[in-house]
């Protein structure tokens, strides 16, 4: 780009500008004067500019991030790895799109994947620090790459471990930890002592710490059985005890199940939350108290238990499943209990459902057109509409929806779905 700069000479009143051009007197000075403003106008705006060069590096990870083009990518993140002064981003680009390459075959389709595997096996080995947490900002960023930079981490193993374990502590990229926890259960016993080490440090937040010692109970793996008991003896949290618990009972200590079992009903309700999700472990279930818990104050304890008698299915759980629908539970909670039910209907367990959810759907006090929305959404359920269809005669469910389709409910939403099912019912 070429840059002019144009400077008036102005004379006022005896003082002078040095000037490249000076303009004339005349009838034409006003139009020469507004043509030189626009010209130094542009002046201004072109002062200092240059020619911006885009690097091997951007065009890189551009077509590996946005596009998904590895192979190309490698090819631009080989070069900026030997042209950029600073080598880290440009490594931990090039060893994920010699993965994403290799997983998705397009190494092997032009006969390049034993170059890229050797080269990807070496540069995982060689990932130091800066590497790790440049991959870990990735897959933060969320990026069509996202199993290939786990699967790196994985392979790397223990080295990696610290880093995502600050990150989660941190509660940095928190959208991924998802993530995180499978990277830490894929490594398996090499991350064991830097999970139980961070899981008994005072400065990691209480919340972290369910999840990590959640995560050594899911590796399975023996040789942390001393590790999760010296930390339930130094720890005064409650939750964090239960949680620990079950991670021992998962680890072949069966002991804990009485403890596990007795945490229902306990007035902590973390330590509630904590059985709750245990039930699902447990080779014996005590099926009274699972249901009893379904009454829960606790939305996530309803919610574990309804998962659980799915697990554990028992008739006596119809009452408090159906109850969940419209008793103010989270939009989770209430997905649970209606895939239990639908379960139970499926198997027959919850014979007469489909009358008991019209009545319900009919009741003036489900205000929520969401909530009846989904009864609606469960009476359309194979199961469900084969328990319409056949019903008594007397009872008469389909005349009883269409009744209401037509004379009581109000929301679109609601009105559609019950239409579709009443197509279904002809």
């Amino acid at each position: 780009m070429v840059c002019i700069s144009f400077i008036e000479y102005e004379h006022n009143e005896g003082h002078g500008r040095a000037s490249l051009i000076e303009i004339p007197g005349g009838k034409d000075k006003p139009n020469m004067k507004k043509f030189l403003t626009i010209l130094l106008l542009i002046a201004v705006v072109g002062f200092g500019c240059q020619e911006q060069v885009i690097t091997q590096l951007e065009v890189g990870r551009s077509k590996l991030l946005d596009a998904g083009l590895s192979l190309e990518a490698a090819q631009h993140l080989e070069r900026a790895e030997q042209e950029e002064e600073n080598k880290v981003e440009p490594r931990a680009l090039l060893v994920l799109a010699y993965s994403n390459a290799i997983s998705t075959g397009a190494a092997r389709t032009h006969n390049v994947e034993t170059r890229y595997q050797t080269e990807r096996d070496r540069r995982v080995g060689e990932l130091g620090e800066y590497e790790i947490k440049k991959i870990l900002q990735i897959l933060g960023e969320r990026h069509r790459i996202q199993k290939d930079a786990m699967q790196v981490l994985i392979d790397k193993g223990a080295p990696a471990v610290p880093f995502v374990l600050e990150d989660l502590v941190k509660r940095r990229y928190s959208n991924v930890h998802g993530d995180f926890v499978q990277i830490l259960k894929e490594i398996g016993n090499p991350a064991l002592n830097d999970i139980l080490k961070t899981a008994g440090d005072s400065n990691t937040p209480s919340d972290v710490k369910i999840q990590l010692v959640r995560i050594v109970g899911d590796i399975g793996d023996t040789s942390a059985t001393a590790g999760l008991e010296t930390l339930q003896n130094a720890t005064a949290d409650e939750g964090l005890k239960m949680e620990i618990n079950t991670a021992l009972y998962l680890l072949g200590n069966e002991g804990s199940e009485g403890k596990i079992v007795a945490g229902l009903t306990d007035s902590n309700a973390v330590v509630r939350r904590a059985a709750a999700k245990s039930m699902m472990f447990l080779k014996e279930h005590p099926t009274d108290m699972l249901i009893d818990a379904l009454g829960d104050s606790d939305d996530t304890v309803r919610m574990d238990i309804a998962m659980a008698l799915l697990k554990y299915p028992d008739a006596g759980a119809v009452d408090g499943l159906v109850a969940i629908l419209t008793n103010g539970s989270s939009l989770n909670t209430k997905q649970a209990a209606i895939n239990t039910l639908n379960h139970y209907a499926e198997n027959g367990l919850a014979n007469g459902l489909a009358g008991r959810l019209i009545v319900l759907l009919a009741n003036p006090e489900v205000v929520d057109h969401e909530d009846r929305l989904r009864i609606v959404q469960l009476l359309k359920k194979p199961a469900l509409v084969k328990q319409i269809q056949e019903a008594d005669q007397y009872d008469n469910l389909p005349h009883k929806l269409d009744v209401y389709f037509r004379e009581t409910e109000t929301n679109d939403m609601v009105k559609d779905a019950l239409n579709e099912l009443l197509l279904v019912l002809e």
